[in-house]
């Protein structure tokens, strides 16, 4: 059978699949829709009591697993402050929607399989000639399902194929679309060509002798998207998750984001739980390498799931072979100062299996989507050749992890004006995380440290002391060497004064200059470890010396440790800078912004002051003046005459909040957190439009103005020069997150988001707008 290569494909995913966006936009909140976690300590009668006593909630999707116990709902009364405080809910988040991480467009001569080869730079090409090739080992794969019937992936589905089984959790019908439900049935057939790809690149075999990285291991597919939709929700995930935990998959593997950057969302939850079982977990970083330091990805933000870069691999070009970070991967950390992402892979022009007529079609897609898949055929072959957890227990999933982390290789700083590598540098930790994957050094080490980062958090927080335990899992005894390595810093603000109203903000990824950034680190003197005897291994971190914290600058390297010819590493990064006071006024330039009408007219008046770069502080400072602004709730194509904030973040925020008091409210006398309803002239939180700032008016008769979700939003990502991911905004037609309208009359309008490592009970942790308003009877 003829192989056939569909070399022109970017193009019609991007048409064809509607729902296919960057992670660097928007996450939209499904309309009134939560996930709830149960107290632990409670029975099902108790929980059965708890949904009860709410009678206005609708369960669209119970949870029982011993990973997570809880519920998808929507309701029209209940708000996320009244869900927080009922007794026997745990967690409470939105169901929001999430994308596949959409694949990138990279420029590419066209060719065939073997100028496409990336085996020989990750040392899979090694194992596979050593005999190791994944055999036994199951992979729950969550995507748009796979073509089965594709020769390279075995030719059907179910026993004894290499698609041995699966699940669609929404069917056919069009889902997510208005009006077209979820029809879940146990055939995951592709027609978008995304989890075909994806399937290639695990365990894909074809005839000329392609292969992917596990061809051996079999697979079961986990079907979250619909036939033309690169949309689904939290819900849909977490299902297809606990899923394949209870189908007994060795690893599960996801290539599907969004802005993100803290570890409690839901779906990241859920996906860390799994992981502590023993389960190998990878997720994709991201897409939105544009968007500079600080943009992580979504479900990959779990401490014991492994968040997958992408690295582009060419060999033998005219300036050599070429390994270097792909430019559109997404860079971490996290926003509590958490390390991510893990470590990287092959993302740029994988060649792969992909969906059409005659089972034998193959394409070129890049994105952290390619790279994902990746490892989790490096974790089959590392299961296949040292046991999993049925032989290692539950914590084989974080030994794996730390296997795959520590071996990686360093890769070039990258120079996105032209995609070119520097070599004088190396990419940093938010890049690139431990580097470029070496299968075979994490396969055939023999030594263990444990799952560790050293995240040194900032200067008023500084952890300079760190501690990691090594074992010797040899036959032998083994001496150990200690050694550090200190890869790119950078300084992350971009001040602009002849841009204001923009600026400061975070640099995009092409502004991004490298720098030497080094914290002075005392290193251990050797030890000696006979076989199985462990050692805890501790170093002492000093800041680094900088010019001006103000700037932001960051930092990051490793700390290595030799053995013979074997070597493993901790990845480290900090910042140089105090982040909570640096970060006091944690918006971009001028914002947040009140406006209204259809021609955003301004409702709000700044007076603006820029500091000299001095001490801690270069910032725009900003004044709301006590002038009331006036809105009528007009919805007419004509008026649009209803409040809209413009936002744009800086850092991101443990919450945003948007609330209306009365006249009387004075912030330094009243503030309580969480504030309650007839309490401190505390009348309640907005309910903004689901749809706003997605299309350029509201309009009436086309658009549904009924459809609102909740304020507060937790955990809300920092804005960034991405597709869409560069303006937050809210519309707000006059309900009210309780379910009732606000009533014609004067009020004080508070609109805050709280400042990083910041107590929400003191008003100070708040930073944003307040201001008297007056809502207009309507005629």
């Amino acid at each position: 059978m003829s192989m056939r290569v569909a070399f022109a494909v970017w193009v019609a995913i991007a048409t064809l699949v509607s729902g296919y966006q960057s992670d660097g936009e928007d996450e939209h909140y499904e309309s009134r829709g939560y996930i709830i976690e149960f107290s632990q300590s409670d029975g099902l009668n108790a929980r059965d009591e708890i949904l009860s006593s709410l009678p206005d909630l609708n369960i669209t999707k119970t949870f029982e697993s011993p990973v997570f116990t809880g519920a998808s709902v929507k309701t029209t009364l209940q708000d996320i402050d009244a869900l927080r405080l009922r007794a026997g809910i745990a967690n409470v988040w939105y169901n929001e929607e999430v994308h596949l991480l959409a694949p990138v467009v990279a420029p590419r001569q066209a060719g065939n399989e073997t100028a496409h080869a990336v085996h020989w730079a990750t040392g899979v090409d090694q194992l596979h000639a050593q005999g190791v090739f994944g055999e036994g080992v199951k992979v729950g794969v969550v995507d748009t399902g796979v073509q089965y019937t594709h020769a390279a992936l075995g030719g059907g589905i179910g026993p004894g194929f290499k698609v041995a089984g699966g699940w669609d959790f929404v069917g056919d019908s069009g889902w997510p679309a208005a009006g077209a439900p979820k029809v879940p049935d146990a055939d995951p057939m592709d027609y978008q060509g995304h989890g075909t790809h994806v399937a290639g690149i695990l365990l894909g075999e074809a005839a000329s002798g392609w292969m992917g990285v596990a061809p051996r291991a079999t697979m079961h597919s986990y079907k979250v998207f619909g036939r033309t939709s690169g949309s689904t929700t939290t819900e849909t995930i977490m299902e297809a998750f606990l899923r394949a935990y209870e189908d007994g998959m060795d690893v599960i593997t996801a290539s599907i984001g969004g802005r993100g950057g803290f570890s409690e969302n839901a779906w990241a939850v859920v996906a860390n739980r799994i992981a502590e079982e023993g389960v190998v977990v990878t997720i994709g970083a991201g897409n939105s390498g544009e968007g500079g330091p600080y943009y992580a990805s979504s479900g990959s933000s779990g401490e014991y799931v492994l968040a997958v870069a992408s690295a582009e691999v060419k060999k033998g070009t005219a300036a050599g072979d070429k390994i270097q970070p792909s430019y559109f991967t997404s860079w971490g950390g996290l926003y509590d100062l958490s390390v991510k992402p893990d470590i990287t892979a092959p993302g740029t022009d994988i060649y792969s299996t992909y969906i059409g007529e005659g089972d034998d079609v193959f394409s070129l897609l890049s994105g952290t989507s390619m790279a994902t898949p990746y490892i989790a055929g490096v974790a089959a072959l590392y299961i296949s050749a040292n046991g999993g957890r049925s032989t290692r227990g539950k914590g084989f999933a974080k030994e794996l992890a730390m296997s795959v982390m520590a071996t990686g290789s360093p890769l070039p700083w990258l120079r996105y004006s032209d995609r070119t590598a520097v070599p004088s540098f190396v990419a940093p930790v938010h890049q690139v995380g431990g580097g470029l994957v070496n299968a075979t050094a994490a396969v055939r080490s023999t030594m263990q440290l444990e799952l560790q980062r050293f995240g040194l958090n900032d200067t008023l927080h500084f952890r300079g002391s760190q501690v990691v335990k090594l074992t010797n899992t040899g036959a032998t005894a083994a001496s150990y060497t200690f050694d550090h390595e200190d890869w790119a810093g950078f300084e992350m603000l971009l001040v602009n004064d002849a841009d204001t109203a923009e600026t400061p903000r975070i640099r995009s990824g092409r502004e991004m200059e490298p720098m030497k950034l080094s914290p002075s680190v005392q290193v251990p003197g050797a030890v000696e470890l006979q076989p199985g005897q462990s050692t805890n291994v501790e170093f002492a971190f000093a800041l680094p010396p900088v010019a001006n914290e103000a700037n932001l600058p960051v930092y990051s390297g490793r700390v290595i440790v030799r053995s013979g010819g074997q070597s493993a590493a901790v990845v480290y990064q900090g910042l140089a800078f105090d982040l909570r006071e640096q970060m006091r006024n944690p918006y971009a330039g001028t914002y947040p912004w009140l406006r209204s009408t259809l021609s955003n007219t301004n409702k709000t008046t700044y007076v603006h002051e820029r500091v000299a770069l001095q001490n801690k502080s270069d910032f725009a400072k900003q004044k709301l003046t006590t002038s009331a602004s006036r809105f009528s709730f007009d919805l007419s194509a004509a008026a649009q005459d209803f409040p809209k904030v413009f936002m744009k973040l800086k850092w991101g925020t443990r919450e945003v909040r948007w609330d209306l008091y009365n006249t009387e409210f004075e912030e330094a006398r009243d503030w309580q957190y969480p504030p309650v309803a007839g309490q401190n002239g505390y009348i309640g939180s907005v309910a903004p439009w689901a749809s706003s700032g997605s299309v350029s008016s509201f309009k009436p008769g086309v658009h549904d103005g009924n459809a609102t979700f909740d304020l507060p939003v937790v955990n809300e990502a920092r804005n960034a020069l991405t597709s869409g991911g560069f303006t937050t905004s809210y519309w707000w037609f006059g309900k009210l997150a309780n379910g009732s309208y606000i009533v014609p009359g004067n009020y004080t309008m508070r609109f805050a988001t709280l400042v990083p490592f910041a107590d929400p009970v003191y008003s100070e942790s708040w930073s944003g707008m307040t201001t008297g308003i007056t809502i207009l009877p309507q005629i």
